[in-house]
């Protein structure tokens, strides 16, 4: 029983911590929160322009392509998270 409650309580703290997100700056934020949304959005549109600044067939610019769509994708997943805690909060 008390090693079911430890691996439980493991299990949850290593859940919570996977589920913070780094933001701009070294701070952190809840994964998929307003706060976290907004630094997604911004690295993304500042990697964008990075990228058009680039001659078309670079590597610089392909460099600068894979990281923005990487970002677009976090972003993606950030905002399907917020979506759903949305929902949740509604249902309770």
């Amino acid at each position: 029983m008390e090693n079911q409650l430890i691996e439980t309580f493991v299990r949850l703290l290593i859940e919570k911590k996977m589920r913070e997100a780094q933001l701009s700056g070294g701070r952190t934020s809840a994964w998929g929160s307003e706060e976290h949304i907004t630094d997604l959005e911004s690295r993304w549109y500042d990697m964008c322009s990075w990228r058009d600044r680039q001659p078309k067939g670079s590597e610089a610019r392909a460099n600068y392509s894979r990281i923005a769509n990487r970002l677009k994708r976090e972003l993606a997943s950030a905002k399907k998270t917020a979506q759903q805690k949305t929902l949740q909060e509604k249902d309770d």
